[in-house]
């Protein structure tokens, strides 16, 4: 009976989660019967959609056809009904009155051409036997259709958004601001949406321009995990907020009347703010008064939400701005400016006044004066009810705090200035994140070369417990021990007999120069090859202890002589496709060493027994071919690797031994020099060890079968020319922001006057510095994805640049930009905050500044030297 087994991953286990929450609320959508159900139901088309389609890479992932032979024929693909759902949507949201008509259908008639792709791939699988998605016509489709719903999706998207435009327009004004945030919730979400499926835009350039078109599904699972998730945020707010056309308050017979006690406090609360005057405070916070007051600020904060219906700013505004209005009538006033009145009256800004008194009165404080000496003198110097009350949103903020949001718009003013000024010096901007931009790349590309080097066969399961005997050499004539890879012909059977307790033990030869001929039906030669390399010879019990996952074959192959494994590309190298090669012959003619003779092995044939999947790039063992070890000259006891003579060796040959977990090193070493003693001549004092695998790549002496060892010491050193190359970016940037601090001195000058610290100049330059490198580090990863191809043919190594599948890659770009902003932006931030506002107003620099521009002497003087 055929068995089947699901392979399940956590991406796996994400879809399924995703599968049934979209599941859920699209039901919900679709079935409970709410005012907007008409509109709910495109949202739950959209959302099936999209679970449909999760449902369908799920399958593909686990490989279902294995247990279903025909699922693949479903129709579980409708992305190009996506955009037109969601548009639907949006437009039974802001027109209600606005039916879904017959010609509306159009929309949908792109469906017509995905449907038809799957019935030719549902053909072509009938023919084949393949799943749909592994015919010929699937990956000649597929990136025409997905691109089809990429422009589809972007485009009623817009057209969404350019239906809320509408709404707004058509919407009256009402007293009130609310009728603006109507529909903000929709917007933000679509926005967010959009955002995410443009993601497709990155994801797809570096799979055609990197990866060739070759990039693999599962590096795009992160992307169709965010954009499901975001379809299900969607569905959930629209589930489960007031649903449009909903009054959002209910008639006031029906709401319960506000305490008494809580009356005569708002009461209170107008009286007291108004005949003691506290909104003259320009620092005046919700805390401050309710200090004043002794009240909590809990207290305070629910008297004015819920009995005045203000928030607290406009609260304090609508006083400020009847006392300026008193004010422009006094003629004890008339020498003060507008602004000077204002500030009489509490405000602390221009632009704070002009909006609260233009939000108030409905006119600027310019034209409300105008209109004042048109209507003549007055001398009733009462407040004035010429402006209407400001009602703001009467939800009550709990836990409300003036400060604090004070503080939030600090820091987007922060941003907002330090994008400015690095726009308004574009040259100075520009050379800072080129500079930058350059020293990270560099950083960036070295830390992929030691990743790279530093990853070598750590993809084995049983890594910790591998080890290759080396031979110990004591010359006679020397006093110091060298090592060889190579050992006695003799040793990996010896080893299997003396130490039965070692798990696994495979002897290796590499083989070198080989020559191979593809064989026809006829046994005729169709195709010649060369390889210089890749060629090996051992037994089954090689994969028992190294993982080089196999396509197709059996590893126990290798237990016949005249077998031979070849890995993929090597498969499709000699006969176009590796499902083919199966069965078929190869001929080889190679040469082979013992000592220091070079023989010549007759032409032998191979049968293809198995297919090894993609080897790795980070292995010391680059496969081609391997044969099983016995075949031809592996096997001859009388001139090949079989002679029983514990002095012939070849530098090729080796042995690899799988540790038990309860033996230690040093206790295998003394046994193995015991026996090395026990079955060597009294005349040859030469011995055995063995080495852990992790070392092997480091072993520059006794070298590997790749040819391509580093030392340790290299890699330190590559880590300190990396250190280096950062800091002289960051002295250079150091040097050009304290060059540019004497232009600046006048905007801090200012900012002092107008009442900035010391601290909030340093987080602002700390600011600029941190935009900066943002800056650089993404022109970094572009000089690095561009340069990557040219250091790759110069070193000759196999690097990769795929943040997808290596975390540790952003890990090291986000400690690169917070390193890079302390370094480079503490300084400067420290010079800039420290001028005297007078002197810096003057165009006068103080000691400390002089300071600071010796210190940039010494800085230079340091720079060039390092370089």
């Amino acid at each position: 009976m055929k068995t089947y087994s699901f392979d399940i991953t956590p991406y796996d286990l994400a879809f399924l989660g995703a599968i049934f929450i979209g599941l859920s609320f699209a039901l919900q959508l679709g079935f409970v019967k709410k005012i907007n159900r008409a509109a709910n139901r495109f949202l739950s088309l959209a959302l099936t959609t999209m679970v449909l389609w999760l449902l369908w890479l799920l399958g593909r992932d686990i490989g279902l056809e294995g247990l279903f032979s025909y699922w693949s024929w479903l129709p579980l693909q409708f992305s190009l009904a996506l955009g037109p759902l969601i548009f639907f949507y949006v437009r039974k949201i802001t027109q209600p009155k606005n039916p879904f008509r017959v010609k509306d259908l159009l929309h949908f008639s792109p469906l017509l051409l995905e449907q038809g792709a799957l019935i030719l791939e549902i053909k072509e699988s009938i023919q084949t036997g393949a799943a749909t998605y592994q015919t010929l016509t699937f990956q000649q489709l597929n990136p025409v259709l997905q691109l089809l719903a990429f422009l589809s999706v972007s485009a009623y998207l817009y057209a969404s958004h350019r239906l809320i435009e509408r709404f707004y327009q058509g919407l009256k004004f009402n007293g009130g601001d609310r009728h603006r945030y109507e529909l903000r919730w929709l917007r933000h979400l679509l926005i967010v949406f959009a955002l995410s499926w443009l993601l497709w835009i990155p994801f797809t350039t570096v799979d055609y321009f990197v990866y060739d078109y070759r990039l693999a599904t599962h590096a795009y699972y992160p992307l169709y995990l965010l954009l499901v998730a975001m379809a299900v945020r969607m569905a959930a707010v629209a589930f489960f907020r007031q649903e449009v056309g909903v009054p959002a308050d209910a008639p006031s017979f029906l709401k319960p009347s506000l305490p008494m006690e809580l009356k005569h406090k708002g009461t209170w609360l107008k009286k007291v703010v108004k005949t003691n005057g506290c909104y003259k405070d320009p620092e005046l916070s919700l805390n401050s008064l309710a200090e004043k007051l002794e009240l909590t600020s809990h207290e305070l904060s629910r008297i004015v939400n819920t009995v005045l219906k203000k928030n607290f700013s406009d609260f304090v505004n609508e006083y400020r701005v009847a006392d300026v209005v008193q004010k422009m009538q006094d003629p004890a006033h008339d020498h003060l400016t507008l602004l000077g009145i204002a500030y009489e009256s509490g405000f602390n800004s221009k632009t704070t006044f002009n909006r609260a008194f233009k939000q108030i009165t409905g006119k600027s404080p310019v034209a409300y004066k105008n209109d004042l000496k048109k209507e003549g003198p007055s001398y009733n110097l009462e407040r004035h009810n010429r402006f209407a009350t400001v009602i703001s949103n009467n939800e009550t903020t709990l836990k409300w705090s003036h400060k604090e949001s004070n503080r939030n718009f600090m820091f987007k003013n922060y941003f907002k200035i330090a994008r400015r000024n690095l726009l308004r010096n574009k040259g100075y901007t520009v050379m800072n994140i080129t500079g930058l931009a350059v020293g990270i790349a560099v950083c960036m590309m070295i830390f992929i070369i030691i990743q790279f080097q530093t990853s070598f066969d750590l993809f084995h399961a049983k890594k910790d417990r591998i080890y290759r005997v080396l031979t110990e050499h004591h010359p006679a004539d020397a006093a110091g021990i060298s090592y060889g890879k190579g050992v006695p012909f003799p040793l990996p059977t010896g080893l299997k007999t003396a130490f039965p307790q070692l798990e696994q033990i495979a002897p290796i030869y590499a083989g070198h120069n080989d020559q191979l001929q593809v064989l026809d039906g006829n046994g005729t030669p169709v195709k010649n090859f060369k390889e210089l390399n890749g060629v090996f010879y051992t037994t089954p019990s090689f994969f028992s202890i190294f993982d080089f996952p196999l396509l197709a074959g059996s590893y126990t192959s290798l237990k016949d002589p005249n077998n031979v494994l070849l890995t993929k590309e090597i498969a499709e190298k000699y006969f176009g496709d590796w499902k083919t090669a199966m069965g078929k012959t190869l001929k080889l003619t190679g040469s082979y060493r013992i000592g220091a003779g070079l023989f010549q092995s007759p032409p032998i044939a191979l049968k293809v027994s198995g297919i090894l999947a993609s080897v790795p790039a980070n292995t010391d063992f680059q496969l081609k071919l391997v044969i099983a070890f016995g075949t031809d000259f592996t096997g001859d006891q009388e001139y090949g690797l079989q002679i029983p003579d514990w002095n012939a060796t070849a530098p090729e040959f080796g042995c690899y031994i799988l540790l038990p977990a309860d033996i230690t090193v040093d206790d295998f070493n003394q046994q193995l020099s015991a026996y090395a003693r026990k079955v060597q001549s009294a005349d040859k004092k030469d011995s055995y060890a063995i080495q852990a695998l992790s070392e092997v790549h480091y072993d520059t002496q006794t070298g590997n079968y790749s040819n391509k060892t580093i030392s340790r010491e290299l890699i330190n050193v590559l880590w300190l020319i990396a250190a280096f190359i950062l800091l002289i970016a960051c002295v250079n940037f150091i040097n050009l922001s304290t060059a540019q601090a004497v232009n600046r001195a006048k905007e801090v000058g200012v900012r002092k006057v107008l009442g900035s610290n010391k601290s909030q100049l340093q987080i602002q330059f700390i600011v600029e510095t941190f935009l900066i490198v943002t800056g650089a580090v993404g022109l970094a990863v572009a000089i690095t994805l561009l340069a990557l191809p040219s250091i790759n043919r110069l070193l000759e190594l196999s690097l990769s640049f795929n943040i997808l599948d290596n975390p540790a890659i952003i890990l090291f770009l986000l400690t690169v930009a917070f390193m890079v902003t302390a370094l480079a932006g503490f300084y400067p931030s420290l010079v800039l905050s420290r001028f005297n506002p007078v002197h810096a107003l003057q165009r006068k620099l103080t000691a400390g500044t002089t300071n600071g521009i010796s210190l940039r002497r010494a800085l230079h003087w340091w720079y060039f030297n390092l370089s």
